[in-house]
């Protein structure tokens, strides 16, 4: 959309649009009733040692936050509205306000309930109103981009297919290096386990955080330049991007390294003892994951990135199964091991696709990096 925009087909765009919005609304439906009907058979007490929750509440709560995330995607697409008429900055403030208000009112349910049916519902209404506003929003910056179905291609719908489920495996992946983890933790570990472990590697994730505003700063002005056709700005951009990246995860996780324990601490005080070895593993494989993270952005921006994420998939599901074998003979510190299965050949294999893309070669990206970032690009 973005790139039809910098191009002059407004036209292009909103059939591009729409069609994005079908295939998704549709997608959405499939799964939204698959999981109705699946989640009552799973035995959620047993998977992940629950022992104050029933196996009905448990499915509850997750049919609700399933529900979340499906009405969370469609604010993906009312983003990319804003991302293409120039207001990416507006759109990104509003994702993030609608996220705020949503912690906001989740926390104080839970505050006040102590029940996590009634906090996962307040998620999920929240998520409704702040999407409700957000598409508002949208139709008064850009009155032109109509909201709807109307202009929906099926051609366009089949041309957008495959990057479009390249891009469900993008969240499929991090939920399975995530959330995956974490089920693998807790079954073989136990929930104490789980707790250390995921406040370390929320911790140690902070510097990765922070470099996620550089990379989507950076996507829309990728997207514009290699409409525009100009693959020199976009080269330019991604080697500053990833310059900048590069020195905030150094930065930030050299900091880290030496006030983590204090901040640990600060934050959970005695409840859970801090692991320092299994920090300092998560830190590495959060500088890791700063090698590719921001060059993956060059061919999302172009809707070339299917294969890219597919891999990841695939590789999260072998960093899942050694976690499991390594979980039993180190603990968290062998999780933490296996992270770097999945960040390592990525870095490969992203950069490879990028630099490719951008008509760069890898010696010439290298020199790009010592250079000083205040030269003129």
């Amino acid at each position: 959309m973005t790139m039809r925009v910098a191009a002059g087909d407004r036209h292009g765009a909103i059939e591009t649009f729409q069609s994005s919005w079908f295939l998704l609304t549709l997608v959405s439906s499939v799964v939204g009733l698959l999981a109705t009907a699946a989640v009552w058979a799973i035995p959620w007490h047993r998977w992940v040692n629950l022992s104050t929750i029933a196996d009905a509440d448990a499915s509850t709560v997750v049919l609700l936050l399933g529900a979340y995330l499906l009405v969370s995607q469609q604010c993906g697409i009312l983003e990319s509205g804003f991302r293409c008429d120039g207001n990416f900055a507006t759109g990104n403030v509003g994702g993030t306000l609608i996220r705020l208000f949503e912690t906001a009112a989740g926390t104080t349910a839970g505050c006040l309930t102590g029940n996590l049916v009634w906090t996962a519902a307040t998620y999920l209404t929240a998520r409704i109103v702040g999407t409700s506003i957000y598409a508002l929003l949208l139709h008064k910056k850009s009155p032109w981009l109509a909201l709807g179905y109307s202009r929906a291609s099926v051609a366009r719908v089949k041309q957008l297919a495959a990057p479009a489920l390249g891009f469900v495996a993008l969240p499929l992946a991090n939920a399975i290096s995530i959330q995956g983890f974490t089920l693998v933790i807790a079954s073989v570990l136990g929930s104490v386990a789980v707790t250390m472990f995921s406040t370390l590697r929320t911790l140690a994730r902070v510097n990765f955080q922070l470099m996620t505003v550089i990379a989507w700063a950076t996507w829309p002005e990728l997207s514009r330049a290699f409409g525009a056709g100009n693959v020199a700005l976009a080269r330019a951009l991604h080697r500053r991007a990833y310059q900048a990246g590069l020195v905030l995860s150094v930065v930030t996780g050299s900091a880290l390294w030496f006030i983590g324990p204090s901040l640990y601490h600060l934050w959970i005080h005695s409840a859970v003892p801090f692991d320092a070895n299994c920090f300092h593993i998560l830190l590495f494989v959060t500088f890791v994951n700063t090698l590719w993270f921001t060059s993956s952005v060059v061919p999302m921006s172009t809707n070339s990135h299917h294969q890219l994420t597919l891999a990841f998939v695939a590789l999260s599901l072998v960093g899942l199964a050694v976690c499991r074998v390594l979980v039993v003979q180190r603990g968290i510190i062998g999780a933490a091991s296996a992270l770097l299965l999945i960040d390592g050949p990525m870095t490969y294999l992203v950069l490879r696709t990028s630099l490719r893309q951008l008509h760069e070669t890898i010696g010439d990206f290298a020199r790009a990096m010592l250079a000083s970032p205040l030269r003129s690009i």
